[in-house]
């Protein structure tokens, strides 16, 4: 709490500073932080299901109140024009993703196993499928460091750091023939995902979120609360599913909402790296022996796909 109301007095003296008010001050400083208040709050009394979130999003461990809780977004939204724009630049992205396939650097999709649907066959964490196989291309993911992977993909790179909003979490995600991520929960409902279709099989793919099922279609880019329910499924036997994801801050949350949560969150990553280095089966420890296990490049490279 000493962090947040720190915060909050520092700006509110440096905007009256700037001649307004300071009960104004103090009032919009209360506005736009009021869901991070009340999420803290909600937090010291144990409360992990706020009013106002969808029956969906139980399960999910992280909520913040007052935010809207819609399975699918509309790209359409002022607040994700970038969305768009990222669709315009789609076979760019698909051919330094198709360029890859040369050096590899993928690696198995792997979680601490009491988040994951079952324990990896390899004793390294847990996986979240029940058929097929989960490959990922990191790009971004909890300053973990992937700048090898990054500078082979600079223009994509270019892209994602124009994003408003970027939540610093993106990768490539190949579904190998006949993959089924099982039904979960993303972490939290702070941020929204975007999927952006660049290998679709000829006999399709799909995401459920909720209660809504959504069928990909190369090229055209999707937006949902992963805090929801979801799974995802690649129909086709013989050819991979491949899309990029990119996470972005919730576009409900204030500049200043975000400014405290990612202050808690980088430190929660700090504390618990520092606090478990040397240890099997944690986070960084599961991230770091994945990168070590080299996929079958039929699992990531299965080409029934267009060529275009």
């Amino acid at each position: 709490f000493f962090f947040f109301f720190f915060f909050q007095a520092e700006d509110g003296i440096r905007d009256a500073q700037e001649s307004r008010g300071l009960g104004d001050v103090y009032k919009r400083q209360e506005d736009e932080c009021a869901r991070v208040r009340k999420w803290l709050v909600l937090k010291c009394n144990g409360v992990t299901f706020p009013k106002g979130c969808s029956q969906w999003q139980r399960g999910c461990p992280l909520l913040v109140p007052g935010l809207q809780a819609s399975p699918f977004w509309d790209k359409r939204d002022p607040r994700l024009s970038w969305v768009l724009r990222l669709e315009e630049h789609y076979s760019i992205i698909r051919q330094e993703l198709l360029n890859l396939r040369a050096e590899g650097g993928f690696q198995p999709y792997r979680s601490p196993v009491w988040c994951a649907h079952a324990k990896a066959d390899d004793g390294v964490g847990g996986v979240a499928h029940d058929a097929g196989d989960w490959n990922v291309f990191y790009l971004e993911l909890h300053n973990v460091d992937f700048q090898a992977n990054r500078d082979r993909v600079p223009k994509t790179m270019e892209l994602l750091s124009s994003i408003p909003g970027n939540y610093r979490h993106a990768f490539f995600s190949a579904l190998s023939p006949g993959t089924h991520i099982t039904k979960h929960h993303g972490p939290t409902n702070k941020k929204l995902r975007v999927h952006l279709p660049l290998v679709v099989p000829p006999r399709g793919s799909a995401l459920r979120c909720a209660d809504e099922t959504h069928a990909l279609v190369e090229g055209q880019a999707f937006v949902f609360d992963d805090s929801h329910e979801h799974e995802a499924w690649n129909h086709d036997p013989n050819s991979t599913r491949i899309v990029l994801i990119i996470d972005i801050w919730h576009p409900d949350l204030s500049a200043k909402e975000v400014k405290f949560l990612k202050f808690i969150q980088e430190q929660q990553l700090r504390v618990e790296k520092a606090s478990t280095e040397g240890q099997d089966g944690t986070f960084f420890d599961i991230i770091d022996q994945a990168r070590k296990i080299k996929p079958s490049d039929q699992s990531i490279w299965a080409i029934e796909f267009n060529s275009n």
